[in-house]
């Protein structure tokens, strides 16, 4: 196919991944983990079909140099072109970082054992091969202006591009001559070397001023006014301690061949980042030195750091070193070219490899990289697959369940995303999406199949911010739709309205917690996600106990300063109520949600109606009832206690039901007087007022309290549920079906389906009667 290195394009393979690259610098980049296992094989068809003169002249001087260094033993060698050009390959197009100087010496092992030519000299890797960091260095020559000067407009002239470009250039030149270098004889390898040192020293300027760009968004050093400021600050034994700490490597000052050229940046990137958070637990730091301590209490947990803070104090010196560092990093990150990263609790890594695979292609490249379901559907990665679709387009996302390790020897319950990410506008436009596999078996059949071709605007509209969704079978996609087809939960209008909320957070508000439940003198339980569950507001203990007399000014405070913000959940109600602490949503019955869920669990959506004078902790965000009444809540909370809603739920959620993703959760949305939704309210209300604690709530709503006697009841009331619910949604018999067999694999659904389909049957006739 087309190239760019005279008019054709070969194939590297990596492992079982097959990699279009054309045969020229700055083709393939390997990103961490993404170094080779199997030996790099290149066919040369090609090459006999459509000769290109440079490439057959090089490969024969290097065929003729091995074969004179062979000598007498040149008879019995045999010496494939192949192999020729792959030695070639791998030295001018073969890319990589990684923060392990062990690492990236095996990594160039590997491709000297799998390039090697008998009769040739190894090549000399350690240009293409590097140590360093990309996420805290620089990556683009736009990134560094942007952060040396970000005021310049658009046709202003810079003070700084010219003396970094021609740093870069004098580099480039001694580089291209590294690449001329054909490296047959080892004094051709030697002196590549002395080249490669040279071009180094020759972009001293464009890497000092890479490092005052680093030293700013740490801040260390002010907005320089023109280079000579910015060199000499960035020059200082401070900056370059903390350059050297952070392993900060400037890609353009690395491979300026890479970023000077037309079209700047690589052709292809693969790779597998690391998914770890930017951030030190302090449970976890201390558990690892004193295994003792997870068994603990948290009350327990507590003292016993607090003690080995007193008693270790090297311990306490390392664990603040680390505190530091992973500040720095997080600060670099936080003001880097990284959206998503600023808004997120913890800093993702596999977010910012994200965006750094996007920003250093080219126009026309592709990448390929492994990263968490959260990135394709949390709210951290909503920009970047915006940008994605507005820029390029997901060529293809396949998505992994790692059952049993199939996939990964990592977390067995997280979704994997294997994603085909291509540059440029002419390609946007579609989502190609396959999966989730459960096997490798499953996964070699289903790449065979079509995937979905979704367009990209339709697909942008399902969810708030592009998330990708899962659907478990080839048929699930109209099912979906016709569940996608209702208005969102947040939806503006209509009679009622609610929106999630957090209340209290268990490190911000640790101090109001007493966590002895057993002899707590406070008044007031507060819940977390494992405190209820579905249609069991007791399931579990509280999270600890707290005193209303706290609690309750401190919310009543916060709610007067935030109902003025348009960013706040109470923002457009009356200020008189958000004054009045008897308005306060802890003190009456709500909806709450376990915000820590996963589609592979049995359930999904755990919400619960939690009786009044509780406080709730973030783990557990409830629903703010801004508009409407109880009979409005109890339909609600039976609509997202149902199995057709939380089939739509499983298709999102991955390890976290965020607020984001419920608002956009389809509710249907009857007229009252429907007698499918006066159903749900009275079948939900009967569920959830279990005792006089929802005496108020439940007389509101019109059912009686405690009315729910035996577990067959129960069960019979929530597959009338689920029933009821599917015709909302205007379900078909067969829809109802796909969802209890796609639901959750491996469990025994026939009672509960039979039961549900019971239900079903009869509603339906009582519609057909109606009409």
């Amino acid at each position: 196919s087309p190239g760019r290195y005279g008019k054709q394009r070969t194939s590297v393979y990596l492992g079982r991944t097959a990699i279009p690259t054309s045969c020229q610098p700055a083709d393939l980049h390997l990103h961490p983990r993404s170094r080779p296992s199997t030996p790099i094989s290149c066919g040369t068809p090609v090459l006999t079909e459509h000769p290109i003169p440079a490439v057959t002249d090089e490969l024969t001087r290097l065929d003729q140099a091995a074969r004179a260094a062979l000598g007498d033993q040149a008879g019995d060698v045999e010496i494939d072109k192949g192999a020729l050009l792959r030695r070639q390959i791998a030295r001018r197009c073969i890319y990589g970082l990684d923060l392990n100087l062990m690492a990236v010496e095996l990594a160039r092992l590997a491709v000297w054992i799998h390039t090697f030519v008998p009769g040739l000299p190894m090549s000399a890797l350690n240009h293409g091969l590097v140590v360093g960091n990309s996420l805290t260095g620089i990556a683009t020559l736009g990134e560094v202006l942007d952060v040396l000067e970000p005021q310049l407009k658009p046709g202003q002239v810079s003070l700084f591009a010219p003396q970094i470009e021609a740093a870069l250039d004098a580099a480039r030149v001694r580089l291209r001559r590294v690449a001329a270098t054909a490296e047959a004889t080892k004094q051709e390898v030697t002196s590549a070397a002395r080249t490669y040192s040279a071009a180094l020293e020759r972009a001293r300027d464009a890497q000092l001023l890479c490092d005052a760009a680093v030293a700013f968004r740490l801040g260390l050093i002010a907005e320089p006014f023109d280079p000579e400021t910015a060199i000499n600050a960035a020059s200082t034994d401070e900056v370059q301690s903390k350059v050297r700490e952070l392993q900060a490597l400037h890609l353009p000052v690395r491979f300026p061949e890479v970023f000077l050229r037309d079209g700047p940046g690589f052709d292809v990137l693969i790779g597998n980042p690391p998914w770890d958070k930017v951030k030190v637990e302090e449970h976890q730091w201390w558990g690892l030195r004193f295994p003792g301590l997870r068994s603990m209490s948290q009350k327990d947990k507590n003292a016993a750091i607090a003690r080995y803070q007193r008693e270790r104090s090297d311990l306490l010196a390392e664990y603040v070193a680390e505190l530091t560092k992973t500040e720095d990093i997080k600060n670099v990150l936080g003001k880097g070219p990284f959206p998503g990263l600023r808004a997120a609790t913890d800093t993702d890594l596999s977010l910012a490899f994200a965006w750094r695979f996007w920003q250093l292609l080219r126009v026309d490249g592709r990448a390929g990289v492994v990263l968490p379901r959260g990135i394709l559907s949390g709210r951290a990665g909503t920009e970047l697959r915006t940008t994605v679709l507005a820029e390029g387009a997901f060529a293809e996302v396949t998505m992994l369940t790692n059952s049993r390790y199939w996939a990964f020897d990592m977390e067995a319950r997280y979704t994997i995303g294997l994603v085909s990410l291509v540059k440029g506008r002419s390609h946007a436009g579609h989502v190609a999406l396959r999966g989730p596999f459960f096997s490798l078996d499953e996964y070699q059949r289903g790449v065979r199949r079509p995937a979905y071709d979704l367009p990209a605007r339709e697909f942008a509209t399902w969810a708030d911010g592009a998330a990708f969704p899962l659907l478990p079978h080839d048929d699930s996609l109209d099912l979906f739709l016709k569940l996608r087809s209702h208005p969102r939960l947040d939806a503006p209008g209509g009679d009622w309205q609610f929106v999630p909320l957090r209340e209290l957070h268990t490190t911000d508000n640790k101090a109001m917690f007493d966590f002895d439940l057993a002899h707590s003198s406070g008044d007031l339980p507060v819940l977390t996600g494992g405190s209820f569950n579905l249609w069991d507001p007791d399931f579990g203990k509280p999270y600890a106990y707290a005193k209303s007399a706290e609690v309750i000014p401190w919310l009543r405070a916060r709610r007067r300063r935030q109902v003025r913000l348009t960013s706040s959940a109470f923002y457009g109600m009356p200020e008189e109520w958000a004054a009045d602490p008897g308005t306060l949503p802890c003190l009456r019955p709500r909806i709450a949600f376990r915000d820590v869920a996963r589609a592979t669990d049995t359930r999904t959506t755990i919400c619960s109606l939690v009786p009044g004078k509780v406080a709730l902790v973030h783990l557990c965000p409830y629903l703010l009832r801004k508009r409407g009444k109880a009979t409005d809540e109890a339909y609600v909370l039976g609509v997202l206690s149902s199995i057709p809603l939380d089939w739509y739920a499983r298709r999102y959620v991955e390890v976290h039901l965020t607020a984001g993703l419920l608002s956009a959760f389809p509710v249907p949305r009857p007229a009252k007087n429907n007698p499918l939704c006066q159903r749900v309210v009275e079948v939900a209300g009967r569920l959830a007022a279990v005792d006089k604690r929802y005496a108020d709530w439940a007389a509101e709503v019109g059912v009686p309290v405690g009315s729910v006697v035996t577990e067959a009841v129960k069960s019979d009331l929530i597959a009338e549920l689920d029933a009821v619910v599917a015709h909302l949604y205007g379900l078909d018999r067969a829809d109802v079906e796909h969802i209890f067999a796609t639901f959750h694999r491996g469990w025994n659904h026939a009672d509960r389906l039979a039961a549900v389909l019971a239900h079903y049957d009869r509603w339906a006739e009582q519609a057909g009667r109606a009409a």
